[in-house]
């Protein structure tokens, strides 16, 4: 600490502030929220949803989870989800903290694994229906993909035998469901910006506190 206080006594504030920052860990939240983008493609819709999310549309979306969140039963992790965006062409819809569905799910099981995300959703209507849901299951048939049922990163594609998502949605009227469905073609893992960003900046500051002070020493000597 007295090293910064010298350094904000001789102007070097920023690179100061940088340093101060590089040194502290990051905090619990930020080392336990994991954050995904996937992609993937319609294969398939009801009849009401086909001519606005026609089969071969490519989908694309991003979700949160809280890594720290606890159990409630073998396996399952009810809130755990922090976010969520999903896109299918112009069409799109998001997280609903207020919904009744939020649950990760695992299952370690010799005849079979599963990682399941469910998460209620918003967004426009589509004619008489409105999206509610959202659903995806990785899963393999040879129970090899899994290890455990803590809450843990979903395993990678090339580890399964099935990957599948579908959105629900619900006639307003008769409450009846329709679904457009696919399967992921990409599972990604997406650093956290704030921390990514706080090490960026701290490493540049870094050097140009190294360059001003061999400056300084220079002078000194002359």
């Amino acid at each position: 600490m007295q090293m910064i206080q010298k350094l904000f006594g001789k102007g070097l504030t920023l690179p100061a502030i940088a340093l101060w920052s590089v040194l502290l860990p990051l905090n619990d939240t930020q080392a336990a929220l994991i954050q995904y983008s996937f992609t993937g493609t319609v294969g398939g819709a009801n009849g009401a949803l086909r001519s606005d999310l026609p089969v071969g549309s490519a989908m694309t979306g991003i979700f949160s989870f809280e890594h720290t969140t606890s159990s409630t039963g073998v396996g399952r992790y009810p809130g755990a989800v922090q976010s969520f965006s999903l896109n299918i062409g112009s069409y799109s819809v998001s997280f609903d903290p207020s919904g009744d569905v939020n649950l990760v799910r695992i299952t370690d099981n010799p005849s079979g694994d599963l990682w399941r995300l469910r998460t209620s959703v918003m967004g426009d209507g589509i004619g008489q229906y409105s999206p509610t849901e959202f659903r995806l299951d990785l899963e393999d048939e040879d129970g090899l993909a899994i290890t455990g049922t803590e809450l843990q990163d979903p395993p990678s594609l090339g580890a399964l035998t099935s990957t599948q998502w579908r959105l629900v949605f619900e006639d307003d009227a008769t409450g009846n469901m329709v679904r457009v469905q696919g399967v992921l073609n990409s599972l990604t893992a997406v650093p956290l910006p704030a921390a990514v960003l706080l090490f960026g900046a701290g490493l540049i500051s870094l050097v140009g506190l190294g360059a001003g002070g061999l400056r300084n020493l220079r002078g000194a000597k002359a």
